[in-house]
């Protein structure tokens, strides 16, 4: 388990962020298997010892890394998921707006990034196409039971489909917002550059659209 900072609260705190900051970089550069202590050592310019102390292994930093950069964007999607199933109560939220609290904090995450937070894409592909085998313990520790939740809300939404089906494309909708996020700079090649890949809003909502008739078919 991570531990905790102790004594200066306001140094302990700019250090362990420099130290994330540093493992983002290092880890969306070449991936949980390249990355070493050493590398984010010099990157985060502290020496082991600080590593140690704030996360005391590897496994412990990239857990808290992803927690750092997927916790917020996950609590998001379950506030605006049960706003809107309040609101809707006592029927079933419709589909595209379960899909729109879903893919909405995640663009608007990416769109907010810091200067010093460039690598925010770069670091959800990696976490999410990470082979590693621990990585997919982390998979399980961050998106299990948030998946589960949106599927028992999409159940509700499309009861004439089983529960298979709705595995099965929540799956496919889920990879095509990744395969969207980490491939948006191709946007603007096949459209000979009419498109912007960076206006996060029409693709979102082009995403949504096409989650969504896919989904209902």
């Amino acid at each position: 388990m991570e531990t905790s900072p102790k004594g200066n609260c306001s140094v302990s705190d700019k250090t362990r962020q420099r130290i994330l900051g540093a493992a983002g970089k290092v880890f969306a550069q070449g991936g949980y298997r390249a990355m070493t202590l050493r590398q984010v050592t010099h990157e985060a310019k502290v020496n082991l010892a600080a590593v140690n102390y704030h996360f005391g292994s590897k496994m412990n930093l990239m857990r808290a890394l992803l927690r750092d950069r997927f916790e917020p964007i996950n609590q998001q999607r379950r506030q605006l998921l049960d706003q809107q199933v309040e609101a809707h109560a006592p029927d079933p939220v419709p589909l595209s707006i379960i899909y729109d609290t879903l893919f909405r904090p995640l663009f608007t995450g990416i769109g907010s990034a810091s200067d010093n937070d460039t690598n925010l894409i770069q670091i959800i592909g990696r976490a999410l196409t990470e082979p590693a085998e621990f990585m997919r313990g982390l998979h399980k520790e961050f998106f299990a039971d948030l998946s589960k939740r949106f599927m028992s809300e999409i159940q509700r939404s499309c009861p004439e489909l089983s529960p298979e089906q709705i595995q099965y494309r929540f799956f496919l909708s889920v990879s095509t917002m990744i395969g969207t996020v980490i491939e948006q700079v191709h946007l603007e090649t096949i459209s000979d550059g009419k498109l912007d890949g960076k206006n996060l809003d029409i693709i979102l909502n082009e995403l949504n659209t096409f989650v969504v008739a896919g989904f209902q078919q």
